[in-house]
């Protein structure tokens, strides 16, 4: 009796080790299934006035981060260098500038009225983006390759011929909405949750860079 008990005890036991093992190797290897993915942003720096600077963010139409604003981005496609996919991105997202691929022009028609330039040297900054669920799982891990783009200014539509103001962007694919933002809104956003926090940490190494003199645009 007592060697039956031991024997039903201990395959419980091994039972139980197996579906924690079991378990824990699901897991893992949903964590595992989570390969990083190469990804870019773009951050658009437009220059009113000498005090009046503003940066173009888009508000997230799809998870992560559905309904807060951050830079216009997304995955670069296979064999897409990282600066095209940051011209392809901004202009999907903002209509700001034209895709790489667009010989015949035709989706330049559909493009805001503005003049954009590149940083072509390569990206400012990288970040990674990793999205966990409660149980502490990653869902998303996106690397992301930040470019700049100098936006031109326009002339106010109110009439004042003296007043410059970032042009008018159009939401498009994924973006639920687009806009300009100055630096004391972006970090009130953040304060109050609805701008990604790690928005103003790579605004403020532009911002020096600039300074600097290091953004060359073409």
């Amino acid at each position: 009796g007592i060697l039956l008990l031991f024997h039903s005890r201990a395959a419980a036991a091994f039972s139980s080790t197996r579906r924690w093992a079991s378990s824990s190797a699901s897991e893992s290897a949903a964590a595992a299934a989570v390969i990083p993915r190469a990804a870019v942003s773009v951050v658009a720096r437009c220059e009113c006035a000498k005090d009046d600077v503003k940066y173009a963010l888009v508000q997230r139409g799809k998870e992560p981060n559905k309904g807060i604003w951050s830079f216009a981005g997304g995955k670069i496609e296979s064999g897409e260098r990282t600066i095209d996919a940051a011209m392809r991105e901004l202009w999907e997202e903002t209509r700001l500038g034209s895709p790489p691929d667009d010989h015949d022009g035709s989706a330049e028609r559909e493009s805001v009225e503005a003049t954009i330039s590149w940083h072509t040297e390569g990206p400012v900054t990288s970040s990674d983006s990793i999205h966990v669920d409660d149980d502490g799982l990653v869902q998303w891990h996106y690397v992301i390759s930040q470019f700049y783009a100098r936006v031109e200014p326009v002339q106010s539509s109110n009439g004042a011929s003296n007043i410059l103001v970032p042009p008018k962007m159009i939401p498009s694919d994924d973006a639920e909405d687009a806009d300009f933002f100055s630096l004391d809104d972006i970090e009130k956003g953040i304060d109050a949750g609805r701008i990604t926090p790690g928005v103003f940490r790579v605004i403020r190494r532009v911002e020096a860079m600039h300074a600097a003199g290091l953004l060359d645009c073409k």
